[in-house]
């Protein structure tokens, strides 16, 4: 490959004026010989015939009297002039011998520098001899030689003055405003202060100065503008744009740096993971706007229950990474998750005349006991934060090295539970309603089972958890509802009836805007008649987001199916509601009907909700029933439907089918 050589514009000017000047002058130069002879040689020639002519006529008298001194001495005149080096004269008489006279002082007469020139000597047409005279031809040269040297001085003279004018016009006109752009424009590329040079030219480069001041306020504006963007992307890349908590990728570098220091001093860090108990509930049933309300009240509670040196970080939807600097024990450690607990527990407004009451479950990872990296301690700490939420959260825990064990079931459980809706594990039992009084089937509650193939039927509480963390619950609902239809229409075609099949919705499913077509589909498909789908949703679930909650009620009764509010008197929401949304059937959740007819409060509570139902014509079903003692407080109070193990347990369907009425 050639190698490139660039020269400055110093350089190339220097260059190009050195060509365009020194050419001309050389080329002078060289011609200059050829010239000056062609201009010099007519001149002595006209000399050297007029000192022939002269010499002619001063013998012509000599020969014509034939006076021999008077001849000698015109030869001796005319071999005086400088330019002579020899004369020769031959007369025109019989005998007569050439007479020739030459000056020893001159070096002509090796030939070189000889120039001869013969002319006749006559007089009034009759001719007296022949005159030869030997010029001195380097008199040519020395006039060539000066000449020459008049030449060189000349153009000399000319290439330095004109060198000079040029260079000097170049440098001010050119190479001046040039590195003035130069540095301008260089003042400008390394964002270096510069001002706006007012140019004074009406020249291209005077023009190339105005566009340079324009393109860099321009540039100025633009990289001001990409500074702010910068800013910007950095706050996006670095910060959670809701809450400007700082998001994962900044902590784990301040995490990094602070290991580091740890490390080298010896020192304790505690890592908490903070995960909100049920978040998902509100998001689901007062919405979005809500949700983020919560959230910043939550990361405002989280900041101001840590030291000011502590990080607080937002990674996704509902869970925060904390990092406490000198951790220097456990219980200084267990003093600030006690702290954040108790800080979270307190009631917030997150709508008009809403208040949200919401946990926390905290796990703690140890710095550098339970992790060497920020990967790993997560992990771990998100580990003892699941071990928190199983030990009935609202509470804390540390890491523990059996923690992966326990994760690692967790994750099976959770690949296991994906291929059980795929495969057809899942199976649903049935329990009856009944009449507490005769005993006759009512209605009956669908109740998923997992017939796992190497565990055998596991029961919701083994699974359903799982499900909600990992949002497979909204698959095993929609699977609920068709398997519940298809038994129905099953049922029918084989002459039974239930009355009524309830079947449990979780708040994700309630709120999906496709149930509404989901159902209807399922409707036209089995031929499910008006008030034989009953779909049961907790109280929490229905209470909340009452406009929202309104309109799918409203659809749902368009189609037929009606509304049962689980596991009553469990909620925090206002009975108001209950007026509102008028659901068809209410059910006494389990925990107010264990200890009747014993606990005084538990029958006041109970017999408060039937007359509250009572009031407002609305179904009421006691869950949990196990005692004829229950069932007949039950039925002293005019509760009518029962549910419990006293009457039924959950059965396949094909063993609950026998109990069920004949159809039509």
């Amino acid at each position: 490959m050639l190698k490139r050589y660039s020269l400055s514009l110093r350089q190339l000017i220097l260059i190009a004026v050195a060509v365009g000047i020194a050419t001309p002058a050389i080329l002078v130069l060289m011609f200059s010989d050829t010239i000056v002879r062609r201009s010099v040689e007519p001149i002595l020639d006209g000399q050297r015939r007029a000192v022939l002519n002269l010499g002619v006529i001063s013998l012509i008298d000599p020969l014509w009297v034939l006076d021999p001194q008077a001849t000698e001495r015109a030869l001796d005149q005319l071999l005086s002039d400088e330019s002579v080096c020899a004369v020769t004269m031959l007369e025109d008489r019989p005998g007569a011998k050439p007479v020739r006279r030459a000056d020893k002082s001159t070096e002509c007469d090796d030939g070189k520098h000889m120039r001869q020139m013969s002319v006749p000597i006559k007089r009034e047409g009759v001719a007296l001899g022949t005159l030869t005279v030997d010029f001195d031809d380097g008199e040519t040269d020395r006039l060539l030689r000066e000449r020459q040297q008049q030449i060189a001085f000349i153009v000399g003279l000319q290439v330095v003055l004109g060198g000079a004018v040029i260079l000097l016009v170049l440098y001010w006109r050119l190479v001046r405003p040039i590195e003035a752009l130069k540095r301008h424009a260089s003042a400008i590329a390394s964002r270096e202060p510069h001002l706006v040079v007012d140019w004074h030219r009406g020249d291209e480069l005077g023009e190339l100065g105005e566009h340079l001041n324009h393109a860099g306020q321009q540039i100025d504006g633009l990289l001001a503008d990409m500074e702010a963007k910068n800013t910007q992307l950095r706050q996006m890349a670095m910060y959670d744009h809701l809450t400007q908590l700082p998001n994962r990728t900044l902590f784990r570098e301040v995490f990094t740096h602070e290991a580091a220091f740890a490390r080298r001093n010896q020192q304790r860090l505690a890592l908490l993971f903070v995960d909100l108990d049920r978040f998902k509930n509100i998001n689901d049933t007062l919405g979005h706007a809500a949700g983020d309300r919560l959230l910043l009240a939550v990361s405002e509670r989280l900041r101001a229950a840590v030291r000011g040196s502590d990080l607080v970080c937002r990674i996704s939807g509902d869970e925060f990474l904390l990092l406490l600097r000198e951790a220097s024990s456990v219980e200084s450690v267990q003093l600030v998750a006690q702290r954040l607990l108790a800080s979270l527990s307190e009631g917030q407004e997150v709508a008009e005349g809403q208040l949200a009451a919401v946990s926390a479950s905290v796990g703690i990872a140890l710095f550098p006991e339970d992790g060497e990296n920020f990967d790993e301690l997560v992990r771990h700490a998100d580990m003892a934060m699941y071990r928190a939420k199983q030990t009935g959260r609202a509470s804390y825990s540390f890491y523990q090295a059996d923690m992966d064990v326990e994760l690692a079931a967790r994750l099976e459980m959770e690949r296991e539970l994906v291929e059980a809706i795929r495969s057809g594990q899942l199976v649903l039992h049935y329990q009856p309603i009944v009449d507490g009084r005769t005993g006759a089937v009512a209605s009956v509650e669908s109740l998923v089972r997992w017939q796992h193939p190497q565990r055998g039927l596991q029961y919701p509480g083994s699974f359903i958890p799982v499900a909600e963390d990992s949002g497979l619950i909204r698959e095993i609902g929609l699977w609920t509802l068709e398997a519940a239809c298809q038994q129905l229409a099953r049922w029918k075609t084989l002459g039974r009836h239930p009355g009524s099949i309830a079947v449990n919705l979780s708040a994700i499913n309630f709120k999906d805007s496709a149930l509404i077509d989901q159902l209807t589909e399922l409707i036209q498909a089995y031929g499910v008649g008006k008030g034989e789908l009953t779909i049961e949703l907790t109280e929490s679930t229905v209470m909340t987001d009452t406009e929202a909650s309104l309109k799918t009620i409203q659809a749902l009764r368009g189609l037929g199916v009606s509304l049962a509010v689980d596991d009553f008197g469990t909620g925090y929401s206002s009975l108001a509601y209950l007026k509102v949304l008028r659901p068809r059937r209410l059910k006494i959740d389990r925990s107010f009907v264990r200890d009747l007819p014993d606990d005084p409060d538990d029958c006041v509570l109970v017999k408060a909700v039937l007359g509250l139902a009572e009031a407002l014509d609305i179904d009421v079903v006691a869950e949990g029933v196990e005692t004829e003692a229950q069932r007949d407080f039950l039925l002293q109070a005019k509760c009518v439907q029962q549910q419990g193990y006293l009457h039924a347990k959950p059965m396949p369907p094909e063993q609950i089918g026998g109990l069920l009425r004949t159809w039509p």
